[in-house]
């Protein structure tokens, strides 16, 4: 099922992870400092490896969508909510 969905959404290629949070920064709205250090938490660079940021972004395209109010999740895994 995974497989699947991932052949229905488009392909792209990141070079690195700050590719990635750019994305998440212009779909989704999130703020950039979410994925880095910051001067009061040192630890979300060590937690937000390429891998992890690439797989939040594919679980958000997969089962989110943005409405005016904020996030919706519209699936589960993607298989539709009722």
């Amino acid at each position: 099922m995974v497989e699947l969905n991932q052949i229905k959404m488009k392909q792209e290629t990141f070079n690195n992870k700050a590719e990635i949070v750019n994305v998440l920064v212009s779909e989704w709205k999130m703020k950039k400092s979410s994925f880095y250090n910051t001067p009061t938490n040192k630890q979300r660079e060590k937690f937000w490896t390429y891998s992890r940021c690439l797989r939040h972004l594919m679980e958000l395209r997969q089962d989110w969508r943005l409405t005016d109010y904020g996030r919706e999740r519209h699936s589960l895994h993607g298989v539709p909510l009722n």
